[in-house]
């Protein structure tokens, strides 16, 4: 798969002329990319994105394909704090959430949908 665009619009080549990646602490981007790579927690995010006010958790949970409440909340855990907050009127995305549903939606690559 190609590297999208966006990963370069907010670090030019130039910003990283010189730096090696080796030296970058990597194990942050590689928590973040973990915690986004099951398909439920994508759901999740998406369904979050698709509402205007919080969510309330059994709304949330009826919106995934997922029926086991514990690995739904399984889910949910892993994508608190940022990538989406719990309050009292229920849940909603961080700007972290909202920026990767944003990715996403927007990114035909990572959709699958690849130019010839």
């Amino acid at each position: 798969m190609a590297i999208p665009d966006w990963t370069w619009e907010s670090a030019p080549a130039d910003a990283l002329a010189g730096q090696s990646l080796q030296s970058a602490p990597l194990e942050p981007v590689s928590e973040t990319f973990a915690a986004l790579s099951d398909a439920t927690r994508l759901e999740i995010l998406l369904a979050l994105a698709r509402a205007d006010t919080p969510v309330a958790y059994s709304t949330l949970r009826n919106a995934t394909d997922v029926d086991d409440k514990g690995q739904f909340n399984y889910h949910v855990r892993q994508l608190r704090g940022e990538f989406l907050e719990q309050g009292e009127d229920g849940y909603a995305l961080t700007e972290a959430g909202r920026g990767i549903v944003r990715t996403v939606l927007t990114d035909p690559e990572l959709l699958g949908d690849r130019p010839d």
